[in-house]
């Protein structure tokens, strides 16, 4: 899949913004890790490539909670913190040396007090790539910019060497894609097993069996804006030209287009982690408005559609997963009313929109999303800021 959602990005709030929970017993660890593995031939450059082996190096400092809040008994007392990934494609060297900055937050799913079983999750961001460019000789369309989002799903067990060690073995899969911020970003997976080592700079935390308390369900309302920028590229041949016809170097050239729009959403909480809920939105987008073309030469060019720019009515049912002051949003939606005029450029109707969200104090919101459709291709990312217009509890 190109763009995984489970995504992207703003883990590192809760990795480094947990000042409303501050740990009076914490645990702060080390951890280096390697990973040997492949990335996965997700398109025809990479598909074509007799070696796909590659080596990951990572270094992390974390915090490990003590259960002394809720959310920590029910996250599997989970720790928190960031770290470093430097990545080695072997005898593909051409597609860069990426490394990446990220944070991340895990926790066990069973623990004893010999080992755990653990999972994990990473997000951040990756720089030295070299970018798809027809001009230098590089073209690899995996990805089309020497930045990109990284993110990292993994499950691990992990045996205490000691009162300070832990010796894990995982399974690791990592992501890589821009979000449609620049074409061609077709995105790179890999899969790979995880050999890791963690020092506890204090003794090691383990408790019995956390009892969960009871807990009083609440409703939120919410009021967001939010903006954001694409990358639009020509897409195939016109009628009378030949594929040799298109002037590839003007064709990723492309456009940006802006996208911006408020939206107002209700939650109700089901359990202690997760709410349901119901949203409305008013969409800006420039991109819907404009289409490319071949002129009578065969050149690139664009052109408006309608007379003016049409506002995007949308609605979406919403899932939140909460951790303390964090949360996972999930957004299928529908646009209302929109027309579809070219298969080539028109998204469908049916959206699908995966976000970060942080609070705060009380009813500030911070967040990053990722907008998709067909659910596996970028249309672009969201940056968000909201505010909290009530939290009612029973």
């Amino acid at each position: 899949m190109r763009y995984f959602y489970f995504a992207f990005l703003l883990i590192s709030c809760l990795a480094f913004s947990q000042e409303a929970d501050t740990i009076p017993k914490s645990n702060l660890r080390g951890t280096v890790s390697l990973q040997m593995g492949k990335f996965l031939g997700t398109n025809d450059y990479l598909k074509a490539l007799e070696h796909r082996n590659f080596i990951g190096a990572t270094a992390e400092l974390t915090v490990q909670t003590d259960g002394s809040k809720e959310w920590h008994k029910r996250f599997g007392r989970p720790y928190y913190g960031g770290g470093i990934i430097a990545f080695d494609f072997l005898k593909n060297s051409e597609m860069g040396r990426p490394f990446a900055v990220y944070g991340t937050f895990g926790g066990a799913f069973k623990e004893t007090l010999t080992h755990s079983w653990n999972y994990e999750t990473s997000a951040g961001f990756a720089f030295g790539w070299k970018p798809y460019d027809l001009e230098k000789g590089y073209l690899n369309q995996t990805i089309g910019s020497s930045v990109s989002i990284y993110i990292n799903f993994g499950a691990n067990y992990k045996y205490y060497l000691g009162k300070h060690l832990d010796l894990g073995l995982g399974l690791n899969f990592n992501h890589f894609s821009n979000g449609a911020l620049k074409h061609p970003n077709k995105g790179m997976n890999t899969f790979s097993p995880k050999l890791s080592l963690t020092y506890h700079f204090d003794e090691r935390l383990i408790h019995a069996k956390d009892s969960l308390s009871s807990f009083n369900k609440y409703s939120t309302w919410d009021v967001n804006v939010f903006g954001g920028v694409r990358h639009a590229i020509f897409i195939g041949k016109d009628k009378g030209f030949e594929d040799f016809d298109v002037d590839m170097v003007k064709k990723f050239q492309g456009e940006h287009y802006q996208n911006w729009g408020v939206e107002t959403v209700y939650h109700r909480q089901v359990t202690y982690k997760s709410s349901l809920g119901f949203g409305v939105g008013l969409l800006y987008d420039e991109d819907y408005n404009n289409r490319f073309y071949q002129d009578e030469n065969g050149v690139i060019q664009t052109e408006k559609r309608f007379k003016r720019d049409n506002l995007l009515l949308n609605i979406f049912p919403s899932y939140r997963l909460s951790i303390s002051k964090f949360a996972v949003q999930i957004q299928p939606g529908f646009y209302l009313f929109k027309k579809e005029i070219d298969r080539r450029y028109d998204k469908t109707i049916f959206y699908q929109r995966v976000g970060f969200q942080y609070t705060i104090g009380k009813n500030v919101l911070v967040g990053i999303a990722l907008r998709s459709y067909k659910f596996h291709k970028a249309d672009y990312i969201e940056w968000r800021l909201g505010y909290r217009i009530f939290t009612k509890k029973n």
